[in-house]
């Protein structure tokens, strides 16, 4: 009975540890991860229908709904602490057919590596999200792949968590057919059905559906732990942006730690295929796995490859940021994991020399990299958007100018003083309650990767124009949101000339283009 509750309650320890700071009052803001007190659910971007590419379908349009009845604060925090929760116990799940202490090394691996770390600090949390239906949609391919009867929620529900965003829906399509085997169409088909949302959005907008090629180098994945980029790769790291990267993955201890960790897989693996239930789960995770790896490093070994595709091939773009499929490895890897540990904890007869065993193989992932503990090492904490936010929106909702709201300076990221400095996209794209365009360029490494929404292009044509405030009313924008405190607000005086106050604060200002 004591063992039952040890395997419940590690997955509710480790959410707890690495989410503790962030489940106070307020938002966490970081890099792509953006709530809002309520997502509009009128506005067209939402729902994929507006100029932009619709990166963020269905995901937005879930948060819009769930508002209605949520607040996003509350929202945000069921999201990542369930998110990791739900990968613990989806993970202790998948490795039920193995002892506890194998489960439990297994699972700490599943949730505690590279993967979640960086995907939590630059904010992707439908990748998480994703992330976590990963081992449940594994047991129900499994089950499918046998030829069992099951309930069809069982297949459909993590299918559904894994299509919040392009690239995860991918992430789930392609797991779901490999681990289905022969019996492949039926994943196939629901993975379809349930990505429809993005695919539909996604051809609306073909005609800007492609990408700049100089993001190939830009996101291509990054070497970690001394090990290179396979090394990275194999250990479920390589993010493209160093800054969210955990400090501890450049010490000597991950290089030691990821050796030996693929020592134990190795064992894992050869002690897996001499027992047929365990064979045939590793062969079903295997072809997946290939594919994960192999978009991963596509910006390496063909980077000329892919800067074609992403140019030339409308969607192609989501391929360049290969490190997230890298995903695709994360089960295979638990039950290899999972597999080695009890492979060799069976070699030792002692039971005090067993139990060591185990107490290193649970708990060194955790130890090598402590900086995921605590809102990953206190970068993400929570904060409160500024009383001027709210009335700003306020005064915008009650305008009765007509058109679409421009953000300036116009640029795609902030690190306002009031959330302690962190970068984060600009909370000003989903605030407020109308069409809002802002910059969706991005600086890597100083150099500028073109974003794909032909109406920002059309704006910051209009700001680089003789008469500024006339083309952006011909581009129909109607209202102009100030940053006060971003980098560049100073720059704007003779724009602010022609246009007409409407709200003024301290950190915000709104004007209406006459």
């Amino acid at each position: 009975m004591g063992r039952r509750r040890l395997g419940r309650a590690w997955p509710w320890a480790m959410a707890l540890l690495i989410c503790a700071p962030m489940l106070v009052g307020g938002y966490v803001l970081s890099y792509d991860m953006v709530f809002v007190p309520r997502l509009d659910v009128g506005r067209a971007d939402v729902w994929g229908l507006g100029s932009a590419t619709p990166r963020a379908v269905p995901s937005d349009a879930v948060v819009a709904v769930l508002n209605l009845i949520v607040p996003g604060w509350l929202l945000q925090k069921a999201v990542l602490f369930g998110s990791l929760l739900l990968a613990g116990v989806g993970a202790m799940r998948l490795l039920e057919r193995f002892g506890l202490g194998a489960q439990l090394a297994g699972a700490t691996w599943f949730v505690w590596n590279p993967y979640v770390a960086e995907r939590l600090v630059i904010g992707h949390w439908p990748l998480l999200v994703a992330y976590a239906a990963l081992p449940w949609l594994v047991v129900a391919c499994l089950q499918v792949r046998a030829g069992e009867r099951m309930r069809w929620w069982r297949l459909v529900v993590p299918l559904a968590a894994t299509a919040l965003s392009p690239a995860s829906g991918m992430i789930g399509a392609v797991l779901a057919v490999s681990v289905c085997g022969r019996r492949w169409g039926r994943g196939a088909l629901l993975a379809l059905v349930l990505n429809l949302p993005w695919i539909v959005a996604g051809f609306a907008h073909s005609a800007s559906g492609r990408s700049d090629a100089a993001g190939v180098a830009a996101f291509a994945l990054q070497a970690e732990a001394g090990l290179g980029r396979l090394g990275a790769a194999l250990s479920l790291g390589g993010i493209w942006n160093a800054d969210v990267v955990p400090s501890s993955r450049g010490l000597a201890t991950a290089t030691v730690f990821c050796l030996l960790l693929w020592a134990v897989m190795a064992v894992g693996a050869v002690a897996a295929w001499r027992r047929p239930r365990r064979r045939t789960m590793v062969v079903a995770l295997v072809p997946a796995a290939a594919v994960g790896l192999a978009i991963a490093l596509l910006g390496t070994l063909a980077p000329d490859l892919l800067g074609w595709l992403v140019e030339n091939v409308p969607g192609a773009g989501l391929l360049r940021d290969g490190a997230r499929y890298l995903a695709l490895l994360a089960p295979l890897q638990a039950v290899l994991v999972a597999a080695g540990v009890e492979a060799l904890t069976r070699r030792l007869r002692e039971r005090v020399a067993r139990w060591s065993v185990l107490a290193v193989a649970v708990l060194l992932p955790i130890a090598v990299m402590p900086d995921l503990a605590w809102g990953a090492g206190g970068r993400l904490e929570a904060v409160s958007y500024p009383a001027e936010w709210e009335q700003a929106r306020a005064a915008i909702a009650d305008s009765d100018v007509a058109g679409d709201l421009l953000v300036l300076p116009f640029s795609a990221f902030r690190a306002p003083a009031w959330n302690g400095g962190r970068v984060v996209l600009d909370p000003a794209g989903r605030y407020f309650p109308r069409e809002t365009v802002v910059n969706d360029d991005l600086v890597v490494s100083g150099e500028v990767i073109a974003g794909e929404n032909p109406r920002a292009r059309a704006a910051a044509r209009a700001l680089d124009s003789p008469d500024p405030a006339a083309a952006l009313r011909a581009e129909g924008i109607g209202l102009v949101l100030v940053e006060e405190d971003a980098y560049g607000a100073d720059d704007l005086d003779s724009l602010r000339n022609s246009l007409t106050p409407v709200f003024t604060g301290d950190d915000l200002t709104v004007y209406a283009v006459p």
